[in-house]
C-alpha cells in the first residue's frame, strides 16, 4: 500500500521518530480504521495496477455510461402483443493508461511515462511536451532535444508519418521534464472517448394459442464513436484498461491517422430482422407434429483500413482514412426449419422425434475480412482484404456455415 495508517503524533509539526514516537490510532476494539485519502498518501498516486505495473492517478472513478429507455406495449385480441421502444446508451466515462507523450516526440526520443485514470481533454496528469514542427531537414543543434546524426542514424530528429509519406523535424523545448509526471496547469491533449448506441426496436408477438405462436421484431441502431469498450472487436486486443488506445497523445503529425475520428464502430449493424413461426397439428393425419421456422437477415458492418503503428510498429492498429473506409460486409440472411413428431406410448410415456434444418438455402456470404494492410510497420500484408478466419472453437468463420442438420431422439417417460 502507498498510504500512511492514521496516527497521533504527541509533538505535531514533529516528524515521527525513536525521540518522537507516534501511536497508531487504535479503534476501542484494537481495530485500525484506514484512512484512504490524498492526504495520508506516501506517493503521487493512490494505488499501484499490479498487472501492467502503472500508477492509478488520484481521483480516478470507475467507468460508467448513461441509458435511456422508453417505450410503448399494447395487447391486442387472441395474445397479440406490439410494441416499439427507443434505446439510448452513451459512454461517459472510461478507464485506460496514458501517457502525456505524441508518437513524433517519442521516436525522437522522449520517454513515454504511464498511468492509469479516466482519459478526457481536460485532464492534466502530465508534464507537457513542448513541441515544434519544422520542415524536414531544418533543425539545429540549438534545439534542446536535438540528437546528432550517425551514420546509421542521419536524420534522428526526421519522422516520417508511414501513411502519407510527409516529413518533418521535431524540437522539443523541454526534453527534461516533457510527459513526465505531475500537473503543469494545461490539459494534456487527450481525446475523449466516445460510444453512442441508438436504437428502435419493434416486436410484434403471439402466445401459445389455437396451435400456433409467433415472434417477430424488427431493429434500427446506429453504434457510433472512436472507442469500442474494453475489448477491442476490429484488432481484437484484449487488454481492458491497458490497451494502446490512448498511450500517446494526438500529436501534430497525424501519425495516429483516424484513431480518435469519430464514426461508426466497427460492430455497427443498422438493420435486423427475426421472425419465429411455429404452428403445432392437434387433429387429422399430422396430429402431434409441430413445425417451425426461423427467419433472420441483418445489414453488414463496416470495414476499416487498419495500418500499423508508427511507434509500436505492430499490424491492425491504427484505422486510416475513416472508420468503415473499406465499405461494409454484405447483408446476409438464413432461414432455419424445426419438426418434431410426438408418439405416445400409454399415458405416461412418448417418444419424440425431430430435425433441426439450419440455412436450408446454403447461403455462403463472407461474413469477415482481413483489414490489417500491413503485416508490421512498412511491410505489406498480403492478406489484406482477403476472408479471414477458420470457424474453429474461439474463431470465427471467414463464410456462413453451409447446410447442416441436427436430429433428436427423446424418450420422456
Amino acid at each position: 500500500m502507498f498510504l500512511q495508517p492514521p496516527y497521533t503524533n504527541p509533538n505535531p509539526g514533529t516528524a515521527c521518530s525513536t525521540t518522537n514516537q507516534c501511536q497508531l490510532a487504535v479503534n476501542s476494539d484494537g481495530t485500525i480504521t484506514p484512512a484512504i485519502d490524498g492526504s495520508h498518501a506516501l506517493t503521487g498516486f493512490l494505488a499501484l495496477a499490479t498487472q501492467p505495473g502503472e500508477g492509478i492517478a488520484a481521483g480516478t472513478k470507475m467507468m460508467y455510461l448513461q441509458e435511456y429507455v422508453g417505450g410503448v406495449e399494447h395487447e391486442f385480441h387472441h395474445g397479440i402483443v406490439a410494441s416499439i421502444r427507443y434505446q439510448q446508451r452513451r459512454l461517459q466515462r472510461i478507464i485506460e493508461d496514458m501517457s502525456g507523450v505524441s508518437p513524433e516526440a517519442n521516436l525522437t526520443g522522449i520517454t513515454q511515462q504511464f498511468q492509469i485514470g479516466n482519459p478526457s481533454p481536460g485532464l492534466d496528469i502530465f508534464n507537457n511536451v513542448d513541441e515544434q514542427i519544422l520542415p524536414a531537414g531544418t533543425i539545429t543543434p540549438a534545439c534542446p532535444s536535438f540528437i546528432p546524426p550517425t551514420p546509421t542514424n542521419p536524420d534522428p530528429n526526421t519522422v516520417t508519418n508511414p501513411f502519407t509519406g510527409a516529413k518533418a523535424d521535431v524540437c522539443v523545448q523541454n526534453p527534461a521534464t516533457a510527459g513526465s509526471l505531475g500537473s503543469d496547469g494545461q490539459p494534456d491533449g487527450a481525446a475523449k472517448a466516445v460510444r453512442t448506441y441508438k436504437a428502435v426496436e419493434i416486436e410484434i408477438s403471439k402466445t401459445f394459442s389455437k396451435g400456433w405462436q409467433m415472434r417477430t421484431n424488427y431493429r434500427w441502431s446506429t453504434l457510433a464513436g472512436n472507442y469500442e469498450g474494453a475489448f477491442r472487436n476490429d484488432n481484437g486486443q484484449s487488454d481492458p484498461g491497458i490497451s494502446s488506445l490512448f498511450d500517446f497523445t494526438p500529436g501534430k503529425l497525424g501519425l495516429l491517422g483516424d484513431q480518435f475520428a469519430i464514426g461508426f464502430l466497427n460492430t455497427d449493424r443498422r438493420h435486423i430482422l427475426n421472425n419465429f413461426i411455429s404452428y403445432n397439428f392437434s387433429s387429422g393425419f399430422l396430429k402431434n407434429l409441430t413445425l417451425g421456422t426461423g427467419i433472420r437477415i441483418e445489414t453488414g458492418v463496416p470495414l476499416n483500413d487498419l495500418r500499423a503503428h508508427p511507434v509500436y510498429q505492430n499490424a491492425g492498429e491504427v484505422p486510416f482514412g475513416g472508420r468503415g473506409a473499406l465499405g461494409r460486409t454484405p447483408t446476409t440472411g438464413e432461414g432455419d426449419l424445426h419438426a418434431e413428431y410426438t408418439f405416445k406410448v400409454g399415458e405416461k410415456q412418448a417418444f419424440h422425434f425431430g430435425a433441426d434444418l439450419f440455412n436450408v438455402a446454403n447461403q455462403k456470404t463472407q461474413l469477415r475480412v482481413d483489414q490489417f494492410q500491413d503485416a508490421s510497420l512498412n511491410n505489406t500484408n498480403f492478406d489484406f482484404k482477403r476472408p479471414v478466419g477458420t470457424g474453429s472453437i474461439g474463431v470465427p468463420p471467414a463464410y456462413q456455415r453451409p447446410f447442416n442438420a441436427r436430429l433428436l431422439v427423446k424418450w420422456i417417460f
